[in-house]
């Protein structure tokens, strides 16, 4: 790199395009880049959905789960195989090793799945088969809201404004909450329909076959031809009443003679309220591969129109937008990117006293930032909270190269008297070799973070790459427009009377501390053995602080908005849950904070009444406690006046749609048998609801869901000529409701729905009057047929690999570690003894938190292991660089007692301030050792290169650092949305260079020193005997010498 700082002296214009090129494109990609939250990850998991109304969790177990699953098992490469089969629904999560192709993946499972269609039950639907995106969630909720009857309202949130929406670019689903679709209800009177010798499936036939519209074909003659078609659907509700059913005694029994014809709507399964107010929500989710904030964008930009068409007395609100939090966090971290910048600068400028030489070295700093943009677009990242910390932390990083080489520069004019050109030559080249190397083997602790393994090193991927390209592009400035520029600049003299002034007043505070430092080291060459018994007691320390220090997968996180999951008992209606839950929901708007919630009941697949949703939004973070500590005290307050019963998870938002539980802490338990999975999980959650800090803690096992089972006299419906599926099909006709038909209305179609009245099937006992079909008797009652009693049933049923499983779920208090929790759920589970056929272990979070250990680990090693192979090459030794990285291990006690002091945990965040901290410590080993082999090389003996090298590199080892640390301030003092990512981060960072700095300027020199004597030792030794063998040699040739 000398040759580039001497061209780029001698040619200063060809110096800047060179710059400029990178500048220009930088500044092009920042515009075209998008922003989201997270960078962009896919699953590799693809969703299989089947359906069969009605059927009962054990029978789509049996009937349909474990069908699919035989089929889809012999798919190459699949990592996972979860299952979930409650009433009406199976739903298959097929998960594969992250080398699979994902379009691959999902074609070979449809595939298998089409194989087995003919073998699954008659009555099915199709199975769908999707790839679960990570996207899926919804961006944006609309609540709209009018003093109008609740199908007018849905009508209108479904045929106008939903169309309207779909039409934005990249908006993929909108559905619908709370609302209820207009629907033209057929109510059967089973009496009327018993009076007139008929069943339900004579109306369900009459339906289908008198309301149909069948092309007829076309009429042709010579000139003309026109289509035919026979107008056979009704044109009105009234009409439909008219239908014909039987011919009966002479007459005809039509439709409205054995039922109510409605123009109403359908039932109502789910439940929205916004504040307390019923609303019909519009939840929309993008489409895979937009971008959350343009998506976003462009749907407020329509609604602007959109509100135009609102009839009088309807209003749409914004109820929920993923992008506040996007934006809040995004615009955080370029904040603190530039203070930090700014900070680092004025760092520069207290050591350098001098604003020229300030300014060339911070000009490194938006030069590699700008760059980095360029290649983040290039690579099609996003600028998101990973890729703006990797910035954020590479400001403090970047300056470096720049400050070691303006402050070689400096110091040769200062003390070689030399002019500015010669100077900014010779000062590059001095230290260039040793700057390269820095560069270098910053680049082999960043980039193997870029190509860690699993979803952590999906999740990362950004970080290592915009953090490499930022320092590559740092190495480049400072050899080529830093020495340019220096040459020109300090032409006349390396300082004005200002920076004279400047610089006697930092030889005020730096000379003490230079000599300070001096006698320390002295000490320290004279007494090695206490600071190698130091650093042993300090490495011994590890394990007593990683007991001590929380670990978790993610740290907790000010986002303004959380989630409260209720699930009321088995058997609850949606009206009686919705009355329940708004009361709970009340209390939580009602701590101060929140701005306001969204209650939302049956929003998921299955419908499911009886389990509610609580989004809960927060105001300004800097006007209230922050988000963990009100999270606790809906727990610890409102929880406990709510009956015990009840189900209640407090969750953080998930950032991504796994498809399963978005909990801190998962354990899973598999085996074969249900009822010893139940009595497990019971023991279980009894011994560790006590552990210190465990919150809401739960399992996926739901059974006790109140059944009414019919057991058929088969003897009876034999004599009677009843088959099991026209008693099965009639009940379901009647008591479940069916879609039977259409009937079209200005251009729409609506669903015609056929069921029996409420009043005939909302008890037990009144089930037993109902009539189905027999060839010889006629309508028979269902009492003559079937014996009902009540009795109860799992109310879904999950499966891992095959085998039956049940999730153990938990949440950690605040200061309180993930593992902790899941060791003690780990060690109940293992005391149960349970036998061999069954499994347990991590699940979710948890897995991913122990896979992301392993990953990190890898990469440090690869660090390591490139680190060394770098410093070897430069010091043409295989020895030196075990005195630079032994310093490494130095830091990581004093990395996990910040993390403790600062009441933080270890988690992925954390660990990549680890790997920046030992960049950084290897940086300064570096300088420190190259500078004592050049003075040893020049004839000095080495404990005086020992004393001097370090002194004179003490000042750009002091300024990087403080630079460094500087650049970490606002990321550390951050507060608000997203800001915990920040502060885990960079709190590890300050904490760990600040503890660590002076022992690792101590502990270098005393290393290398040592080593120096085991070099020289074996030198030594190799000598005496290669002098003994020749005084021998001589002694034998000549045995008359003495």
């Amino acid at each position: 790199m000398q040759w580039l700082a001497a061209i780029s002296v001698r040619r200063p214009v060809l110096a800047s395009v060179i710059i400029l090129v990178f500048l220009v494109v930088g500044i092009l990609g920042y515009t075209r880049l998008p922003v989201d939250r997270f960078p962009k990850i896919d699953f590799p998991t693809v969703s299989v959905v089947t359906r069969q109304d009605g059927a009962t969790p054990k029978e789509i177990e049996t009937k349909i789960t474990d069908k699919i699953e035989e089929a889809v098992n012999t798919v190459a490469g699949i990592d996972e195989l979860r299952s979930v089969s409650s009433e009406g629904i199976s739903q298959v999560l097929v998960t594969f090793v992250l080398e699979k192709n994902i379009d691959v993946a999902a074609q070979e499972v449809r595939d298998r799945i089409a194989r087995i269609i003919p073998d699954l039950p008659e009555g099915v639907d199709a199975p769908i088969i999707e790839k679960l995106d990570p996207d899926a969630a919804p961006i944006l909720n609309l609540a709209l809201v009018a003093d109008r009857p609740v199908r007018e309202i849905t009508e209108f949130a479904d045929k106008t404004l939903r169309r309207q929406l779909e039409s934005v670019a990249g908006v993929g689903q909108i559905t619908l909450l709370g609302g209820r679709l207009r629907q033209i209800n057929v109510w059967l009177d089973p009496m009327r329909l018993r009076s007139y010798n008929l069943t339900a499936p004579d109306v369900q036939r009459a339906l289908r076959a008198q309301n149909v519209q069948i092309p007829a074909g076309t009429v042709k003659n010579a000139a003309s031809e026109a289509g035919f078609r026979v107008q056979g659907k009704a044109r009105s509700v009234e009409e439909i009443g008219l239908l014909i059913v039987r011919e009966a005694q002479g007459g005809l029994v039509r439709v409205r003679d054995v039922a109510r014809i409605e123009d109403g709507a359908e039932e109502q399964v789910t439940v929205a309220r916004n504040n307390g107010v019923p609303s019909v929500v519009l939840s929309i989710r993008k489409q895979s591969g937009t971008n959350t904030v343009a998506v976003v964008d462009a749907v407020n930009e329509k609604l602007v129109d959109v509100k135009k068409l609102l009839p009088a007395g309807y209003s749409v609100e914004v109820v929920r937008d993923t992008s506040t939090v996007i934006r809040t966090s995004v615009h955080a971290v370029k904040e603190h990117l530039v203070l930090g910048a700014i900070f680092a600068a004025i760092v520069v400028l207290v050591f350098l006293g001098n604003s020229r030489a300030t300014l060339i070295s911070a000009l490194a700093i938006p030069t590699s930032i700008i760059a980095a943009f360029g290649v983040m677009w290039a690579e099609g990242l996003t600028l998101n909270v990973i890729s703006l910390v990797a910035l954020a932390l590479a400001v403090g990083i970047v300056i470096d190269d720049a400050i070691i080489v303006v402050e070689n520069i400096f110091r040769h004019m200062e003390e070689k008297k030399e002019d500015s050109f010669t100077a900014s030559i010779e000062g590059p080249r001095e230290i260039g070799m040793a700057v390269l190397a820095t560069t270098l083997s910053l680049l082999a602790v960043f980039v193997p973070v870029a190509f860690l393994s699993g979803i952590v090193g999906m999740f990362l991927k950004s970080f290592g790459l915009t953090m490499a390209f930022a320092i590559a592009v740092s190495l480049l400035v400072s050899f080529t427009i830093t020495p340019a520029l220096s040459a020109r600049m300090f032409r006349g003299g390396v300082g004005t009377r200002f920076d004279a002034w400047l610089e006697h007043l930092v030889n005020l505070f730096y000379r003490p501390v230079e000599a300070i430092y001096m006698v320390l080291l002295r000490f320290s060459m004279r007494h090695r053995w206490i600071i190698v018994l130091g650093c042993l007691g300090i490495l011994f320390a590890v394990p007593t602080l990683m007991k001590i220090v929380q670990k978790s997968f993610l740290p907790p996180v000010e986002e303004a908005e959380f989630v409260v999951n209720i699930r009321t008992p088995e058997g609850t209606s949606l009206a009686a849950t919705d009355l329940m839950v708004e009361r709970f929901a009340r209390e939580i708007r009602q701590i101060p904070g929140v701005d306001g919630t969204l209650l939302t009941i049956g929003d998921n697949d299955q419908r499911t009444p009886n389990l509610a949703g609580i989004f809960v939004r927060l105001n300004d973070p800097a006007l209230r406690p922050d988000q963990q500590t009100i999270m606790d005290t809906v727990r610890q307050e409102i929880v406990p006046r709510f009956p015990a019963e009840w189900r209640i998870a407090v969750l953080s938002v998930p950032p991504f749609n796994t498809g399963m539980s978005s909990a801190n802490v998962q354990y899973f338990i598999a085996g074969p048998d249900l009822d010893t999975l139940t009595r497990a999980t019971e023991s279980v959650m009894k011994e560790v609801k006590d552990l210190p800090g465990i919150r809401d803690l739960d399992s996926s096992l739901i059974s006790g869901k109140p059944e009414i089972s019919g057991t058929v006299d088969r003897n009876k419906a034999g004599q009677m000529g009843a088959s099991m599926a026209d008693i099965s099909s009639t009940l379901q006709l009647l008591v479940g409701g069916l879609d039977v038909s259409t009937y079209d209305d200005a251009g729409e179609q609506y669903d015609i729905h056929l069921q029996a009245e409420e009043v005939y099937r909302n008890k037990r006992e009144i089930l037993n009057i109902l009539t189905v079909p027999s060839t010889t008797a006629g309508p028979v009652a269902v009492t003559n047929l079937l014996t009902l009693e009540n009795t109860d049933s799992p109310s879904q049923i999950n499966r891992l690999n095959r085998r039956r499983q049940v999730t153990i779920t938990a949440n950690n208090a605040p200061g309180v570690g993930e593992t902790e929790i899941l060791d003690g759920i780990a060690a109940a589970v293992k005391r149960l003894n349970l036998p061999a056929d069954y499994a347990s272990g991590s699940a979710g979070r948890s897995k991913e938190m122990a896979k992301a250990g392993m990953a990190f680990m890898v990469a440090f090693l690869m660090a390591f292991i490139f680190m060394y192979l770098i410093l070897a090459a430069q010091f043409e030794s295989w020895v030196h660089p075990f005195t630079i990285l032994l310093a490494l291990p130095l830091t990581l006690p004093f990395a996990l007692l910040s993390l403790i002091l600062f009441d933080q945990s270890v988690n992925i965040f954390s660990m990549l301030g680890i790997l920046v901290l030992f960049g950084m410590v290897k940086k300064n080993g570096i300088l420190q050792i190259d500078h004592t082999n050049q003075l040893r090389g020049k004839g000095m003996n080495r404990l005086d290169a020992i004393l001097l090298a370090n002194k004179e590199r003490l000042r750009p080892i002091l300024m990087t650092t403080l630079a460094f640390v500087a650049g970490m301030v606002p990321m550390m003092m951050a507060k608000g949305v997203g800001a915990a990512y920040n502060n885990a981060t960079a709190g590890v960072i300050l904490g760990g260079q600040a503890l660590s700095l002076l022992l690792t300027l101590l502990a270098t020199p005393v290393i290398y020193s040592l080593f120096d004597d085991v070099i020289h030792f074996r030198q030594h030794r190799r000598e005496r005997r290669a002098a003994k063998a020749a005084i021998l040699a001589d002694a034998q040739l000549d045995p008359a010498k003495p």
